[in-house]
């Protein structure tokens, strides 16, 4: 049975939340071998939580030690960690979907024996939405709501004011336009923007609303997708990680479940 040879890009909430898992659950078939942070105390704190101290390396050194590169860190991060692992056949994680819109990696994919995986997230539908781009895809649609403080520090306030709140709701139109144009806007909280775009019609043609609301303390996506097979409606309803407000704690499971099927035989779903 391969014993697969793990790095992680990203110290921080999710590359913790992995790296736990791989020294726990997935270690029948995973074993870490080391990070890489720009913050050494952030890789202190992940050691200090999985009990043991790893190689701290630059991502060429990474990559060259492993099997398996998961990126955890930054979109700006994702596109080197994705280019340098399957330019040397190795398998990559990408959380940071976002960071790989507007870049093409059809050339690289066609000649790696390496293999690139991008987690679900914290939305449903996933599986639904690659059957149905097969034929007949017409339209894919992204509405999501999240608490005003998951929002804070995102690239779009640095150029457009914060909505004001209006009626008994407390809702606020935040923002509306092409995946694309949200990933870029909103880089650390629109992934599941991303991966829809990724698996239904392109960044440009899928369709993305951002909502804020002061009553919800979770993060709802709704996905509406329409073809000739018919209509499909998802909604997930996420509590955010309680390390990190950015991030969904479903996301941090789409991704321990990503590397579970890599790691195994048995693969379910589409």
């Amino acid at each position: 049975m391969r014993k697969f040879k793990v790095g992680i890009v990203g110290c921080g909430t999710i590359g913790t939340a992995l790296a736990k898992a791989l020294t726990k659950g997935l270690s029948s078939r995973a074993k870490l071998v080391g990070v890489c942070e720009k913050v050494p105390e952030k890789a202190e704190a992940l050691f200090e939580k999985i009990g043991r101290k790893l190689p701290l390396l630059s991502v060429e050194a990474l990559v060259k030690k492993c099997d398996y590169v998961i990126e955890a860190a930054h979109p700006k991060v994702a596109p080197r960690v994705a280019r340098l692992a399957l330019k040397n056949n190795k398998y990559v994680l990408i959380m940071s979907v976002g960071g790989l819109l507007g870049f093409s990696f059809q050339r690289l994919i066609d000649k790696t024996s390496g293999r690139l995986y991008c987690p679900s997230g914290a939305i449903a539908g996933i599986d639904a939405l690659l059957a149905a781009q097969v034929e007949g895809l017409r339209r894919v649609r992204l509405v999501t709501t999240k608490p005003p403080q998951a929002l804070q520090g995102a690239p779009y306030f640095k150029t457009h004011e914060f909505p004001p709140f209006k009626g008994k709701t407390g809702k606020a139109l935040v923002f509306r336009g092409s995946a694309l144009e949200a990933s870029r806007a909103f880089p650390q909280n629109i992934n599941v923007a991303a991966i829809l775009s990724l698996a239904g019609l392109g960044p440009k043609r899928t369709e993305v609303e951002i909502w804020a609301t002061k009553s919800s303390k979770v993060n709802s996506h709704e996905v509406i997708i329409e073809g000739d097979f018919g209509e499909i409606r998802t909604m997930t309803q996420n509590y955010p990680s309680p390390q990190n407000p950015k991030t969904s704690y479903l996301a941090i499971l789409s991704a321990i479940a990503t590397l579970r099927k890599a790691f195994t035989t048995l693969r379910l779903g589409t």
